[in-house]
């Protein structure tokens, strides 16, 4: 779906891209399907939707463009669980240029008054919308009857797919190598570990995203998984020692067969956790791990494990 097909004539909008990004990044999950994405201004990020029937039923080009700039023009946005229209887009014009593979879009002077991180994330999310169909490559953006421009008045022209990379979006770019030791269950249902490269833009952050590595499951053969693979991390912060993970979870999922797989899921993180090296001097060596279930520590888990205590690296759990 994704065309990738860059003009180097807008290098230069790459850079005025990267200078205006702000703390904007993308979450893009598409199964290949059309698509249509949102910015989500609490979370600085673009997501994706299906188009859904209507779309698909559409039998012109030019009723395809107007569908897409109708539902993007409602700036809908994630409230709970749902999706609901917000402040409309300050859309005032659209023509859709066949021949040029380019679609014109005209805003009213209300976009100067957006915040910077809005302003790019609107157009992301128009440019990704729009250039997934396959007779269009680029979105030409005016204010008024004015071409869009640079903070030094030069015109930026067409933007294509290609111009708004998820590194151009995303201001702190996962750069440094990490190794990251996961353990999963082997055929005698002992924890084995198997070490994970990844890159990470901030160590702080490395506890969660070790966990969310560890519910992905694991790469090598004859492992399985220790964490169900919906389980979702609310949050994970170390403390004088002690990591706190909050957990969402279904604590009555299939996943869980026994009280044994239970335990195996709390000492696949805690050995996981209590095994990461020192990234930096200031981040403590975890010695403990701390759990929450959607907030709350007190929950009956198993008869054997009480979630209000703090547990230690048990060696007991891992074979070879």
């Amino acid at each position: 779906m994704k065309k990738q097909q860059g003009k180097i004539g807008l290098f230069l909008l790459l850079v005025v891209l990267i200078s205006l990004s702000g703390c904007t990044k993308t979450t893009i999950q598409s199964d290949g399907s059309p698509q249509i994405y949102y910015f989500d201004t609490t979370k600085g990020e673009l997501f994706s939707q299906p188009l859904g029937a209507a779309f698909l039923s559409l039998g012109t080009d030019q009723e395809k463009v107007e569908y897409i700039i109708d539902e993007l023009a409602m700036n809908k946005n994630i409230q709970g669980n749902t999706l609901v229209a917000t402040n409309p887009m300050p859309i005032i014009g659209v023509t859709t240029n066949i021949n040029d593979r380019m679609v014109q879009i005209k805003f009213s002077n209300d976009y100067n008054n957006l915040a910077t991180q809005e302003r790019i994330g609107i157009r992301a999310a128009i440019v990704y919308s729009l250039t997934q169909l396959d007779f269009i490559d680029s979105v030409d953006f005016y204010i008024e009857d004015s071409p869009l421009t640079t903070s030094t008045g030069k015109v930026i022209g067409p933007i294509s797919q290609a111009n708004i990379k998820l590194n151009v979006l995303e201001p702190n770019p996962a750069t440094t190598p990490y190794t990251l030791p996961l353990y999963f269950v082997n055929a005698e249902g002992k924890l084995v570990k198997e070490e994970r490269g990844v890159r990470v833009s901030d160590p702080t952050s490395v506890e969660k995203l070790l966990i969310e590595e560890l519910i992905k499951g694991p790469n090598s053969e004859g492992l399985s998984a220790s964490l169900p693979s919906d389980m979702k991390v609310n949050d994970a912060t170390t403390t004088n020692g002690v990591c706190q993970v909050d957990l969402s979870f279904d604590l009555k999922s299939k996943f869980f067969t026994s009280p044994e797989v239970k335990e195996r899921m709390i000492y696949a993180i805690v050995n996981s956790l209590t095994e990461i090296p020192k990234l930096r001097t200031d981040i403590p060596k975890i010695k403990k791990v701390a759990f929450l279930v959607d907030g709350k520590s007190d929950i009956e888990f198993t008869k054997e494990i009480d979630l209000r205590d703090t547990f230690e690296r048990n060696e007991a759990y891992i074979g070879e």
